[in-house]
């Protein structure tokens, strides 16, 4: 690539010798190639390697005492696509260094609203808000429902017309029973929309630069450089499209996300145990779904006694089953009552005098069990001696056998 560009550079000088030489002119003439910093950073960026040398030639026969000052021609324009706010710089007749401005960009602004509403209904909720994107030009991102039975909550995304924001977050507020949180959020994207029109600019220069370079390059090693300089400007071209365009879509349309929640309460009562001593602490606890906060609660233990609190620890101090109850009341009056029967049971806790009476109540129950026994025993005692007599004569009869067979086999010679 160097060589080609020390090449063009030798044609061109060969022109201006031979344009020089046939108009007679007898001037000395001084050709000089110009370039920045800049513009030889950008060079080896793009793999065209270091700008030309000067290259200062004086004609012989000039006419005595002429004193023409040295002409200085610029190179060729060089782009700058260092990044996004990048500008086209190139050196013409007024001098080196100017930058190419863009016409100005259209205000745009990304506007996101968030709403967090309580409603009598989830499903028809969701569907109306599915009905009010499309009536505005709008159309649903996302819509998820969660939970089963009473436990229901539900999240809703939708997108709508940037001049129809105002109104749909208008709509939207009046199908809430309630609406606990809301917030709205703009970003000002106009400069970066300009910088990427420039860099957008920037890059089809350089790719038509790119382009009929190739179209000059004889070698293939010129070629196959030239080509990969202009796949990335081309992948760079791409992206900063799809950007642009992501940014026409966002800023021309707004996301609303929607958070919905029941307004009918329900509610769940719990307890750390269910089976506990005299003297034991049990903590209670409410399970909440639906309903506008804050809450209130009121306690009913069974034993009498009662709590105001969210979450509140009791201790019984006798045996029994005792029922528990619950009442909670919403914000909006709404409230719920939840029963359980017989839901705590109470042992006997520990105690010396309990350990005692547990071991003779122990000791008793053993003897009654030996009382029982001998009863039995005796009750059967008939049976048990005639049984026992039966098997004793069996097995005296059988060794009375024994003997006289084994007699009788002693007196056989």
């Amino acid at each position: 690539m160097k060589r080609k560009i020390v090449c063009c550079a030798a044609i061109l000088l060969v022109l201006s010798i031979l344009a020089v030489t046939g108009c007679g002119a007898a001037k000395p003439a001084t050709y000089s190639s110009e370039s920045s910093q800049n513009d030889t950073a950008v060079r080896q960026s793009l793999g065209l390697g270091q700008p030309a040398p000067e290259i200062t030639l004086t004609i012989p026969g000039a006419a005595p005492g002429a004193t023409t000052a040295p002409r200085t021609y610029a190179p060729p324009p060089v782009v700058v696509t260092t990044g996004p706010n990048a500008a086209t710089k190139s050196s013409g007749s007024a001098g080196a260094g100017q930058s190419s401005s863009s016409a100005p960009v259209q205000q745009m602004i990304v506007r996101t609203g968030s709403l967090n509403m309580v409603v009598d209904n989830i499903p028809t909720a969701m569907d109306k808000i599915t009905r009010l994107a499309a009536d505005l030009g709008g159309w649903v991102v996302s819509s998820n429902k969660y939970g089963t039975g009473k436990t229901v909550s539900g999240a809703i995304s939708i997108r709508v017309p940037e001049p129809a924001f105002s109104g749909a977050m208008t709509s939207l507020r009046g199908m809430a029973v309630e609406v606990t949180s809301e917030s709205i959020t703009g970003q000002d994207v106009s400069e970066e929309y300009s910088d990427l029109s420039a860099r957008l600019k920037n890059l089809e220069a350089a790719e038509s630069q790119l382009v009929e370079i190739m179209k000059k390059a004889e070698k293939v090693e010129d070629v196959l450089a030239v080509q990969r300089e202009l796949t990335n400007v081309r992948a760079d071209i791409e992206v900063t499209k799809g950007r642009m365009q992501y940014l026409e879509q966002t800023s021309s349309t707004s996301l609303i996300s929607v958070q919905l929640q029941e307004s009918s309460l329900d509610i769940e009562l719990v307890a750390g145990t269910r089976v506990a001593r005299t003297g034991d602490t049990i903590g209670f606890s409410v399970k909440i779904t639906g309903g506008i906060a804050p809450f209130s609660y009121k306690w009913d233990f069974g034993d009498g006694k009662t709590s105001v609190d969210a979450s509140p620890f009791h201790t019984y101090n006798s045996t029994k089953s005792y029922s528990v109850s619950v009442t909670v009341t919403d914000d909006r009056g709404n409230t719920a009552t939840v029963t359980r029967e017989d839901y705590i049971s109470i042992m006997p806790g520990w105690s010396a005098g309990d350990v005692g009476k547990s071991a003779w109540r122990g000791f008793v129950g053993f003897g009654r069990f030996l009382y029982s026994v001998l009863i039995w025993l005796g009750i059967f005692s008939p049976v048990w001696i005639v049984g026992g007599g039966i098997a004793f004569l069996i097995v005296r009869r059988r060794k009375k056998k024994a003997a006289a067979r084994k007699a009788a086999g002693q007196q056989t010679p």
